[in-house]
Order: C-alpha cells, then structure tokens, then sequence
C-alpha cells in the first residue's frame, strides 16, 4: 500500500511540475506581448510627434491616431487573453488533473488505509 501512496504523490509532483512549465510559457508569452506593445507605442508615438512637427497632420488628429490605437490594442489584449485561457484551460483538462476536493478525499482514503494495515500487522 505505501508504494501505492508514493506513486500518488510523484504522479501529483509530475502534474505540479507540468503546470509550471506552462505558467512559466504563459507569463513569458504575455510580457513578450507588453514588450511588443510598448515598443510599437514608443515608435507610433515618434512617427506622428515627427508628421506633426513635418505639419502633415494636426496635433488633434495626431492624438485621435493615439487614442484609437490603444483602444484597438485593448480590444485586441482582451481577445488574446480569452484564446490563451481557452488554451490553458484545453492543455489543464487533457491532464485530467483531480480537484482540491477530491485529492483530499483520496489523500484521506489512503491515510484509512494504512491505519488499517497498520492495525492488522
């Protein structure tokens, strides 16, 4: 029965360790994301500074560039984010992995268990 026990919890560390791997692809996935963000911001914000300066543009449409820009960019983030969780929550369920509750019942179960073979020993 131990040995039952210890597969149980090296099945649960594997599962663990699985789903830091992907938080951890997740997150880098998301600053990357930030990161192109800001970096195409700076260089929107430099081009149009630069066709106000040149006067082909006034400084009113130059803002409403800006504005639409990050509103699409929002509207954009949001749609990622909802694929991402769709993905992660597809990858997670593939993994069948046990919830709180029933890993206590089970972890309880066990514990039964060995006082039972304790007591018959």
């Amino acid at each position: 029965m131990l040995c039952l026990h210890r597969k149980y919890h090296y099945s649960l560390k594997v599962k663990s360790k699985i789903m830091e791997n992907i938080e951890g692809l997740f997150k880098k996935f998301v600053y990357t994301g930030v990161g192109l963000v800001s970096l195409t911001k700076d260089r929107l914000q430099n081009t149009i500074d630069e066709m106000i300066k040149d006067e082909k543009i006034s400084e009113k449409e130059g803002e409403k560039l800006v504005s639409d820009f990050f509103e699409n960019t929002e509207s954009k983030k949001n749609e990622l984010e909802d694929q991402l969780k769709g993905v992660v929550t597809k990858a997670v369920s593939k993994f069948q992995f046990a919830s709180s509750s029933k890993l206590e019942e089970l972890t309880n179960r066990i514990k039964v268990l060995e006082q039972l073979l304790k007591g018959e020993k």
